[in-house]
């Protein structure tokens, strides 16, 4: 079996090989690419010194003390964005001379499996969740394997298709303990959808994994994940995440994930991931934020595993099977951008300030990465606009600088335009009295009164 550091293809995992802990291999990478890694930080490096460089700036004399201000604030603007560009490069080289894989291991036999898909009628079309289920049901694990969907609303429908497929049927319809208005169990949520599946069906199973209505899952995908639990210290199993093609996060899912592998702590980000009940349950199940699964691989990564004492570690998978799924329209994606943004600075504000000094640095390299990106690309494009803006006022460089500016400002506009569209689109469905939320504070996981007669089918 390989060893962490040795060079070997990484285009897919190989073959299964038997093992016990989670071991990893470097992937392959030419000797151009090794060449490149300490080249471009060190280009960009020159990059920003030329612009800065003295010889560069306007100095006072010519009595026109606006343009000198407006050189100096020009060439701050561009030294700026060369100082982002110099720290993205050098977060990418070290990313992928710290990228890991993870060697692949047989499942093991009997392990309890639960596969969930959320699904609230009117926002997801039942033809989307036939799809997942008949997918799921063919999906191979050497242990028992149940598909659960996850109703909503209770709908009739719903249960039919459960009855024709052979898949359990779940509703939280009804309960109060599980439609709040806060919370892990907030009405209307598919984390609250899950949590209140976990609050009455987790103790039945050993791993939990999610697959969205319009996803396919590919046969194999169970066999390729839920071998690395036979590590006692595995708390998630998270695969390549599905984008629209115009999708700006590349980033994350190739370079930043497998350079997590390097601490252990991949981002639980995605459809797809197998996460380990008892490391969920200790973490609250899925926690109350636009990016859920973030916030809860988060605060998973800052626990520790009771039976070893040692951090809960998490691995990520860059080869394993695709998941299909319906296309992404520019209005989903931009409508879901902003969201899911918010979303991730709420994590920085409740969650990074308890984990720094607490955890080990290289936990936290993922989720510093991950955070501080939205903000170098909102500052990098606002210096890029000011610096066109002041070159405006040099005359042989007008043109260019409104060619500039225009370029800048294009993909600003379209996204906004998206945006607008998906929000005037989108259709929000009446909520029955049944499911109003209740305006009360609740304890993580709440199980439902069990005279309770709809608390869960």
């Amino acid at each position: 079996m390989p060893t962490e550091g040795h060079d070997h293809d990484s285009g897919a995992a190989g073959p299964l090989a038997t093992g016990y802990r989670v071991r990893y291999r470097r992937p392959a990478r030419t000797g151009a690419a090794v060449l490149l890694l300490p080249v471009l930080p060190a280009v960009t490096g020159l990059l920003l010194l030329h612009a800065l460089w003295p010889t560069h700036w306007t100095h006072g004399g010519s009595g026109r003390r606006w343009l000198v201000l407006a050189d100096s604030l020009t060439l701050v603007s561009v030294g700026t964005v060369e100082l982002f560009l110099l720290a993205n490069v050098a977060a990418v080289a070290y990313a992928v001379s710290v990228a890991r894989d993870p060697v692949p291991v047989t499942p093991e036999p009997g392990t309890g499996l639960a596969l969930l898909t959320t699904y609230t009628p009117g926002r997801e079309p039942l033809s989307a969740v036939r799809a997942t289920l008949e997918a799921a049901v063919h999906m191979r694990h050497p242990g028992p394997l149940d598909v659960w969907l996850l109703d909503e609303g209770d709908d009739p429908e719903a249960r039919m298709l459960c009855a024709e497929l052979g898949v359990h049927h779940f509703t939280r319809l009804g309960v109060p303990e599980w439609n709040r208005g806060t919370g892990p169990h907030k009405a209307g949520t598919k984390r609250g959808n899950v949590n209140a599946w976990l609050a009455k069906h987790g103790d039945a199973y050993d791993l939990v994994v999610s697959a969205d209505a319009g996803h396919v899952p590919q046969p194999e995908a169970l066999e390729r994940t839920t071998g690395w639990f036979r590590d006692p210290d595995i708390a998630f199993v998270v695969g390549p995440r599905d984008e629209a093609p115009a999708s700006p996060r590349p980033l994350l899912g190739t370079l930043v994930q497998r350079a997590g592998n390097r601490y252990g702590a991949p981002l639980l980000d995605g459809t797809g991931s197998v996460v380990r009940v008892t490391a969920l349950r200790q973490a609250g199940g899925f926690h109350d934020s636009v990016t859920d699964a973030t916030v809860t691989g988060f605060e998973i990564h800052r626990l520790r595993n009771p039976l070893t004492g040692r951090y809960w570690r998490s691995v990520h998978a860059a080869d394993l099977p695709g998941a299909g799924k319906e296309p992404v329209s520019w209005a989903d994606l931009g409508d879901r951008r902003p969201r899911r943004s918010r979303g991730a600075y709420g994590t920085l504000l409740r969650q990074y300030g308890k984990a720094l000094f607490r955890v080990p640095p290289g936990r936290l390299v993922g989720y510093t990465l991950t955070l501080a990106r939205g903000p170098v690309e909102a500052a990098t494009w606002l210096f890029a606009a000011l610096s066109c803006l002041l070159v405006l006022t040099h005359a042989q460089l007008r043109p260019w600088a409104v060619l500039a500016l225009v370029t800048a400002l294009a993909p600003l506009a379209l996204w906004s335009l998206a945006l607008l569209r998906g929000r005037a689109a989108r259709t929000v469905p009446g909520r029955s009295p049944a499911q109003a939320p209740v305006q009360e504070p609740e304890p993580a996981l709440t199980v439902a009164n069990a005279s309770t007669p709809t608390g869960g089918n």
